[in-house]
């Protein structure tokens, strides 16, 4: 197995990850997906808000409606002439007024609670579409600037990557597939050394007999733990 060509791919490799590592670690991307967030918990804080929005309109017209049926009986008690009722009658007259009374006192307390809430409810739907407009137009700026940077980047990525392809082929093909995989998996280095003789040398983690023996017959073992090539380097 040919460990010095895979060797020399990664060390070609390392300057493809770096130019990948500055893109990943932007500023601007670190706030593009700062604002993405911002902007979801606000697009989904205003649908709710309209959803209560259009509950309490809905209250606020049911009560506005029993207010109505209410006065309604009212003036037509207002209108009665009680002068021909017995002194039983009135008394039950009065006591069904009294009930209307209290009841649109009632509708009426409610009918301005419900207002009252659907007014604060306006003003923080009005908050949160504009943080949502805020974020939205900064996330536009931090894109722009992150297209801006990938661009910059694009020649060397382009360069390296047309080195890379020459390079492969030197590597067995079973070898460079399986190194690909860790590498879109974010594992990199990929390949690392033995070290003090029986040491990953990435996660330091202790290797057993067995894999040591694989490593004399196979040059190149896989890491339980971090899942990284070790290779045993010549002395």
């Amino acid at each position: 197995m040919n460990i010095e060509s895979l060797l020399k791919y990664q060390k070609l490799d390392e300057e493809l990850y770096k130019v990948e590592q500055k893109l990943v670690n932007s500023p601007y991307k670190k706030k593009a997906i700062e604002l993405a967030g911002i902007a979801k918990k606000s697009q989904t804080k205003s649908t709710e808000l309209e959803n209560e929005a259009e509950r309490l309109l809905a209250e606020i017209e049911d009560l506005k409606q029993k207010f109505a049926i209410n006065k309604a009986k009212m003036d037509e008690m207002l209108s009665s002439d009680v002068s021909a009722l017995s002194l039983e009658e009135v008394e039950k007259f009065n006591v069904l007024r009294g009930k209307i009374v209290s009841n649109l006192n009632i509708l009426e307390k409610m009918l301005q609670k419900s207002a009252e809430n659907t007014n604060l409810i306006l003003s923080d739907f009005n908050r949160t579409i504009k943080t949502f407009n805020e974020a939205k137009s900064q996330y536009a700026t931090c894109k722009q600037k992150i297209d801006e940077e990938s661009k910059m980047y694009e020649p060397e990525r382009a360069r390296i990557a047309k080195e890379l392809k020459v390079l492969e082929k030197d590597v067995e093909e079973n070898l460079m597939n399986e190194y690909k995989k860790k590498r879109q998996d974010n594992i990199f280095p990929v390949i690392v050394p033995l070290e003090n003789g029986n040491f990953c040398g990435r996660c330091r983690m202790e290797l057993p007999k067995v894999s040591l023996s694989r490593i004399k017959e196979n040059g190149i073992i896989t890491c339980e733990h971090c899942k990284r090539f070790i290779y045993s380097p010549k002395k």
